[in-house]
């Protein structure tokens, strides 16, 4: 997220970014602990969360349970991992993902029915540095509210 970030802030001068590191950076850190992590923050209202993997399912969840003021962008995200399961469709969820990806491709079949969802194949965790640019294009065409139906055709 770091990089992502990086090529963000060049584009878009006055942007906050806050990229807490989250519980589950140790591996041996169960699920749920980043999702009470995310709910202990003081995230403003209406507030975009970018994340990649377990961290959006924990953001795309935190939405779900307590705050559906959030806009929530998953990429790389599964809709399950132990017990932090995704259950309901939110209005501002977007989720990019490949339905190969050998890390979560068994665990994303729900994406449809849970979010504005794109399999694509090179949204993939061991490819995803080499996909910046599109990713940034993704992200910064959420925040302008475009159709990312066009804005993957960039």
């Amino acid at each position: 997220m770091a990089k992502i970030q990086k090529v963000l802030e060049l584009h878009n001068p006055g942007i906050i970014f806050v990229r807490p590191l989250l519980p589950h950076h140790d591996f041996k850190s169960p699920a749920m602990k980043s999702l009470e992590f995310l709910k202990g923050l003081r995230i403003p209202k209406n507030s975009l969360i970018v994340g990649k993997s377990l961290g959006g399912l924990s953001a795309a969840k935190l939405q779900e349970g307590s705050r559906p003021d959030l806009h929530v962008v998953c990429f790389c995200s599964p809709t399950v991992k132990e017990n932090l399961k995704l259950n309901k469709k939110m209005p501002n969820r977007v989720s990019f993902f490949s339905s190969n990806d050998e890390v979560i491709a068994d665990r994303v079949e729900n994406w449809p029915q849970l979010a504005e969802s794109y399999d694509l194949s090179w949204v993939t965790h061991a490819d995803f540095d080499k996909h910046l640019d599109k990713v940034t294009k993704l992200i910064w065409g959420y925040i302008n509210g475009e159709n990312l139906s066009k804005a993957l055709l960039l």
